[in-house]
């Protein structure tokens, strides 16, 4: 039998190319007010941003463990739920979601052009400064954009679940997972302290990596997550089509190769 994971990763860029072209249909098929254009491109921004997090994913396997993938899936968590949030209110909390990144932009901006003058390379960077500000000015003026150093939504990540009603994927999903990009203790004691073997240590641990293999259920959570941006979108701005989503065509194939695997394994 052919490689087994030459042939998971055929299947999983037959899966990338079924998900870009589903992203593609949705955006085609979306009737758009042009006066109203925050909500098409924060909509459209934040699906394609889904897919591509998920593209690098499952192009590179040595992120399928519990050291990196959690990451990974933390910000797929969080960008869906703040899809859920705007889309209880398209275009306030698109134009919410636009305000709040120009202004950091204008702060990075500021922070940026302090150390430049202070390390005397203000002048030679001057065209970079120019193009950095010249990008918020195609959407506001500089002069007009607020810094806000608050939450872009103004409430906690928690209460945008609570009222997106996706409370359920924060607790099980967003939050155990940030425990991992955070760098908390209750991941570092599990996979960067190895417990001594010694009795008269008292359990002393010592700094260490567990070494992990790559897992495959990462892969297929952060597939479902897209499913999820999917179904929420095909809710609520009414998109229908009679192929299967991706995620369950992943799954039939998926499935079919670990038959022929069992099969090839018995004789």
């Amino acid at each position: 039998m052919k490689n087994i994971n030459e042939k998971i990763q055929h299947i999983l860029n037959l899966y990338i190319e079924d998900i870009q072209f589903e992203l593609k249909e949705r955006w085609n098929s979306w009737e758009k007010d042009l006066n109203t254009p925050e909500i098409y491109e924060v909509v459209g921004g934040i699906l394609a941003r889904q897919i591509t997090i998920t593209e690098h994913l499952l192009s590179c396997s040595s992120l399928w463990n519990g050291h990196m993938a959690p990451m990974i899936l933390r910000s797929l968590a969080d960008n869906y739920i703040n899809l859920a949030w705007i889309l209880e209110d398209p275009l306030e909390r698109s134009r919410k979601f636009i305000f709040f990144g120009l202004g950091q932009e204008k702060l990075q901006i500021a922070h940026q052009k302090k150390e430049l003058e202070s390390s005397g390379n203000l002048e030679e960077n001057k065209v970079y400064i120019e193009a950095m500000e010249n990008w918020i000015n195609s959407q506001r003026y500089v002069f007009l954009t607020e810094v806000n150093l608050s939450k872009w939504s103004e409430i906690s990540v928690r209460k945008m679940a609570e009222e997106a009603g996706c409370i359920d994927f924060y607790n099980y999903v967003y939050q155990p997972f940030s425990v991992n990009a955070h760098n908390m203790w209750n991941h570092i004691a599990k996979y960067n302290l190895i417990e001594s073997s010694n009795p008269l240590h008292k359990n002393f641990r010592r700094p260490g990596k567990f070494s992990t293999d790559a897992d495959f259920h990462y892969v297929d959570l952060a597939c479902k997550y897209v499913n999820k941006m999917f179904l929420l979108y095909d809710l609520k701005i009414g998109f229908s089509s009679n192929r299967l989503y991706p995620y369950k065509k992943l799954h039939n194939a998926i499935n079919k190769l670990s038959e022929e695997f069992s099969k090839d394994e018995e004789e």
